[in-house]
């Protein structure tokens, strides 16, 4: 939906006036609008249609008010361009440009501070979603098969100005002599989504330190996070297992190479490394004869930041009980272009897509109807599946113009509800 489509906004204000009913705000609807884009003031509205159904909130007009005034607040403070004749809609949920974003995304300097203080965010996230960090997406992942402990993936990073940079990512390394230290998985993501559901439900905590790092902190039972993810059998061994899943996210660590980018050499961002979280402490224990393992987390600093600027897009829950694990990254790869895509039909052809997604080698992707039955797998886990604002997903594949190969085809359909 383009920002400067009368109609489209007109639609809009008229869906949030059915929620506010005040008719007195529709002038700062209509600015929101313009300013934010209406991807970004859909998921605020969202959150109001949530909080009201669960008697969340006292005034529906108020608290989306506050919302959007934050919002439009943290635009004007990072100084991001406000345009409205555009292609593209202005997501506040992304950094303004491609060097804030690697400037946000570099670590703080992590020397010794006791001074931290203990607080909350004051706007919460909703529990009704995850609020999944948008640097993240299906290029930081592989599949269980590929057995390299690291490699490089040539990674999408997207900016609230428009701009897409492909930024080669050494997975697996701290930095690139470093120690191989594995790559995290699908099933990694799905419990990274688990852990930060975790903390918008113990209510969004965080430690501010006086040197300007933050750490974002929640704590869990390993067996709430197997009901998280859907798992139906919890015993010893899926204990063990769910605990190494969880350390693996500390110690298998990313590293952006921009020295490699001209821009980014010429501004002086040579690279670093960080890894999504930044500590774990272990509790084992026994309730009724049962063994039970507390696990308290703290996200990593570069994480934490991304988390309370808000640089996040709301994902729904089922998003961590994916079984496939192409499904997963296929989601993570679709979900943002179709949503900025307002209904109208993405394609791609599966041997650019088995690229697009970093796929490890496998014998399968040399044979068009092997491409198309691995693909199939994962799309029956997707059709009918649901955005966190009710529009349905549809998948298919069909015979390209290219006789030598198949196309996925998507799109989202059905009103917002």
């Amino acid at each position: 939906m383009l920002a400067n489509d009368d109609a489209a906004v007109q639609d809009l204000i008229e869906r949030i006036l059915e929620v506010t009913q005040s008719p007195e705000s529709t002038a700062f609807y209509g600015k929101a609008i313009i300013l934010l884009g209406s991807d970004t003031v859909e998921l605020e509205l969202a959150e109001v249609r949530y909080r009201a159904r669960m008697n969340q909130i006292d005034s529906a007009a108020r608290y989306l008010t506050t919302l959007l005034k934050k919002r439009m607040d943290e635009m004007q403070q990072q100084s991001a361009p406000v345009v409205v004749q555009t292609s593209a809609p202005q997501n506040s949920y992304f950094s303004p440009s491609q060097e804030s974003l690697f400037l946000e995304l570099k670590p703080s300097n992590l020397t010794v501070d006791d001074s931290g203080t203990d607080k909350t965010m004051s706007i919460p996230y909703s529990k009704s979603g995850i609020p999944w960090v948008t640097f993240i997406g299906p290029d930081f992942f592989t599949l269980s098969t590929n057995k390299t402990k690291s490699d490089k993936v040539m990674a999408k990073f997207r900016s609230m100005d428009g701009q897409t940079t492909m930024i080669p990512v050494i997975r697996g390394r701290l930095f690139p002599d470093d120690d191989e230290r594995g790559i995290l998985t699908a099933e990694h993501g799905r419990i990274l989504g688990a852990l930060e559901s975790t903390w918008i439900t113990e209510g969004c905590k965080y430690t501010e330190f006086g040197n300007g790092t933050v750490t974002c902190y929640c704590d869990v039972s390993i067996r709430r996070l197997a009901d998280l993810l859907g798992w139906q059998e919890f015993g010893g061994w899926q204990l063990r297992h769910l605990k190494r899943r969880v350390v693996d996210l500390k110690v298998m660590p990313y590293y952006l190479d921009l020295d490699a980018v001209k821009e980014f050499k010429a501004a002086g961002l040579k690279g670093y490394g960080f890894t999504l979280l930044g500590d774990i402490t272990l509790i084992d224990k026994k309730e009724n004869g049962l063994s039970e393992t507390i696990v308290k987390i703290k996200f990593s600093d570069t994480f934490s930041r991304q988390l309370l600027a808000r640089r996040t897009v709301s994902r729904p829950r089922e998003l961590l009980t994916h079984r496939s694990e192409i499904a997963f990254l296929l989601r993570l790869h679709l979900e943002p272009i179709l949503i900025s895509r307002n209904g109208e039909s993405y394609e791609i052809a599966l041997i650019k897509l088995i690229e697009s997604l970093n796929l490890p080698q496998a014998k399968w992707h040399r044979v068009k109807s092997k491409r198309k039955q691995q693909f199939e797998k994962a799309i029956r886990e997707l059709n009918g599946r649901k955005t966190i604002d009710g529009k349905e997903i549809s998948v298919r594949i069909d015979q390209g113009k290219n006789s030598n190969d198949f196309v996925l085809s998507a799109q989202l359909r059905g009103e917002v509800i």
